[in-house]
């Protein structure tokens, strides 16, 4: 773990590979599981903080932050990959002007 200032470890350690079944990267070039994504966000984020990603492709870092009670905000430059994110976390789609 890399961190700067007054840092303390995650309570639940990771271990240092996490071991995922290949899904075949069906909804983008480089979809992540959600199980492989799961453990992370457990790590380092607290229930009900916010999670941010600004590249999130089809949207499994959202989805893992959303399953396991975080809030969570995403960015992504193409339509195609917002559509899947939204799609998969079930939420109407607004594009930010």
């Amino acid at each position: 773990m890399l961190a700067k200032g007054d840092v303390r470890p995650p309570e639940k350690l990771i271990a240092d590979v996490i071991d995922f079944a290949y899904t075949g990267n069906r909804l983008h070039p480089t979809q992540k599981p959600v199980a492989a994504l799961l453990p992370l966000i457990e790590a380092f984020s607290a229930p009900g903080g916010l999670v941010f990603d600004p590249f999130c492709g089809s949207g499994s870092t959202l989805v893992a932050a959303r399953d396991l009670g975080r809030d969570y905000l995403g960015a992504e430059l193409s339509a195609t990959h917002h559509r899947t994110a939204s799609k998969r976390l079930g939420v109407s789609q607004r594009v930010a002007a």
